[in-house]
């Protein structure tokens, strides 16, 4: 607002606009000072997408001032969108200026000073000025703003992402078009000299009847666009091109694919170079050669390559065409012969959980992969140091998801038993789903509702009768009440067995105690987990880290506001989503 009230006034004020502004009034202003701002959006709204500058600024400033790197990567997503937001509406703004003042430009034509006129006679038609050089890359810049900022909103995005990624990478069209587009000289300024200066306060009068002393002369006003957009545009185009050079040449190969619980594809990658090394909480862009040429998509990188292993692996919940067509390829050609190039690793803000003293973590779903190297590191390396104490909240929808971790959340809580550091990760899972039945087969009431079961013991007496609703059982119960003893008795075994079997919490349970102690029904009642923290952590500032749907990250945004201004705790929330 202050760049366009600066602008807007010193288009109002100087001598040298003055015949245009006599001519356009205070749409010549308008349309200054929204030029100025749309600059400087333009500018900044490319500073979030330098992913591999931003990696070399990690590695710069991450030991001198760590706190204020990780905060710009956590508001990066934000700081671009309030960066667009403004300038679609300043480039609105600026375009309706414009029109008004094409139709001024034909309305007030002046015939005795013909250098400054656009249109070439007397009330002209403004659709004939609006064929200029100038007023096509304006509306090309106008309906490819437009097209961005529709495609952006969430309801379209959701539904139609490819239509939102597909209008973003018209970005390089609309630089083109916004270097070109003050380039007409339109707009004139009038040539003066120290002397006429001088003398304007005591002759506007006369130069407003059009009588000027001397013959004005005028030239087309200096585009000051490439000023705004010379270091940002190359920064932007040396990341760019590095990018493309890099991932080009780094082609991978899939090592293994395997299925896990929630239709999720776990795929070992293999690193594209000796050199390749990344951090915990990183992330790698992927591209399927065989599914798309043009499309990458982000993925934390849950399991660091190591000297010995020079391998990764990454978990790609299947949702959306592009990761449904890169299963579908898996399994018809296998996962060794899958085309794959991969541009990173890139740094991300979850990267601050590996160095705090207390780390907050809420996950829920697929949102659980930037924590799961932090465990890998503590099964590795249960004495170190960093992170402190970790406090890891995993909100599941179905019971069988939690089998992801299982095995290594056991894994990791005795090994820091035996290290004697029990305290140092305090893990909780939350089952929201009532349904125990696999998340990948459907799920039919009305034949899983039980109508009828008949329970015998040994000697074939009926001990108990449940009522259900179900005819279908009826056939069970007949067979079970006319088999022979032994045959009943091994009927009977077979169903509680199956019935055991089906209840994943106690399958859990009994293969993994220690995960099985942790499992919770239903959601965290977050009054009660934030009170813990406060009493744990008295008058500390602490790290929340989440990473999961909207609104779980809403809510817990502003319980951190709440509390941080009831309690003398400062809770600061960080936040991560590639979508």
């Amino acid at each position: 607002m202050y760049i366009f009230y600066d602008s807007f006034i010193f288009y109002k004020r100087e001598r040298r606009f003055y015949y245009l502004r006599q001519m356009l009034g205070l749409g010549l202003c308008i349309s200054r000072g929204t030029a100025t701002v749309l600059n400087l959006c333009c500018a900044l709204v490319l500073l979030p997408l330098c992913k591999k500058l931003n990696q070399l600024l990690y590695r710069l400033l991450s030991k001198l001032w760590p706190g204020l790197f990780f905060f710009w990567l956590e508001r990066a997503k934000s700081f671009h969108m309030t960066v667009a937001i403004t300038l679609l509406l300043f480039a609105v703004i600026h375009s309706m200026s414009h029109f008004v003042n094409l139709w001024n430009f034909s309305r007030n034509y002046d015939e005795q000073r013909a250098d400054i006129n656009l249109a070439r006679y007397k009330n002209e038609s403004p659709f004939l000025l609006l064929m200029s050089m100038a007023g096509l890359t304006g509306v090309m810049l106008l309906t490819i703003a437009i097209c961005m900022g529709l495609t952006s909103l969430r309801v379209v995005r959701r539904r139609v992402y490819n239509a939102f990624w597909y209008t973003h990478q018209l970005y390089m069209p609309f630089m083109v078009f916004l270097m070109i587009h003050p380039l007409s000289g339109v707009l004139k300024e009038e040539v003066l000299s120290e002397h006429r200066t001088s003398l304007f306060s005591s002759q506007v009068t006369s130069w407003s009847n059009g009588s000027a002393p001397h013959i004005t002369k005028f030239v087309p006003i200096k585009s000051k666009t490439w000023i705004w957009m010379a270091v940002p545009l190359s920064c932007f185009l040396v990341d760019l091109l590095w990018r493309i050079f890099t991932r080009n040449l780094a082609r991978v190969q899939l090592l293994n694919a395997s299925q896990l619980p929630g239709r999720t594809l776990s795929i070992n990658v293999s690193c594209p170079h000796d050199t390749f090394s990344c951090r915990k909480g990183q992330y790698v862009l992927l591209q399927c050669l065989d599914v798309s040429l043009l499309e990458w998509h982000p993925f934390t990188i849950v399991k660091l390559p190591t000297i010995n292993q020079r391998d990764f692996e990454v978990w790609i919940r299947v949702k959306g065409d592009w990761t449904e067509a890169l299963e579908k390829l898996i399994l018809e050609k296998g996962a060794n012969n899958v085309r794959m190039l991969i541009d990173g690793p890139f740094s991300s803000p979850m990267e601050g959980v590996s160095r705090s003293d207390v780390a907050l973590c809420v996950a829920a779903g697929v949102g659980i992969t930037p924590f799961v190297a932090i465990l890998h590191d503590m099964l590795i390396n249960p004495r170190s140091t960093l992170p402190g104490r970790v406090h890891l909240l995993w909100i599941v929808r179905q019971e069988q998801e939690l089998k992801w971790l299982a095995d290594l959340t056991h894994k990791v809580i005795s090994q820091l038993r035996h290290a004697n550091r029990p305290d140092r990760l305090h893990i909780e899972f939350y089952v929201t789903s009532t349904n125990n039945n696999d998340p990948n087969t459907t799920y039919d009431k009305d034949k899983n509702n039980i109508a009828h079961v008949v329970m015998i013991n040994e000697k074939g007496v009926l001990t108990h009768i449940l009522n259900k609703n179900d005819k279908n059982m009826a056939d069970d119960e007949k067979a079970t009440l006319l088999t022979p003893n032994r045959k009943r008795i091994d009927y009977v075994a077979k169903d509680k067995k199956d019935d055991y079997t089906n209840k994943k919490g106690y399958d859990i349970a009994k293969e993994y105690p220690l995960v099985g102690c942790r499992v919770r029904r239903g959601r965290p009642h977050w009054d009660r987990v934030f009170g813990y923290w406060v009493h744990l952590y008295p008058e500390k500032n602490l790290n929340l880290y989440c990473c999961g749907p909207k609104k779980l990250v809403k809510l817990l945004r502003n319980k951190c506001k709440i509390v941080s201004n009831e309690t003398k705790n400062k809770f600061t929330f960080i936040h991560e989503a590639f979508s």
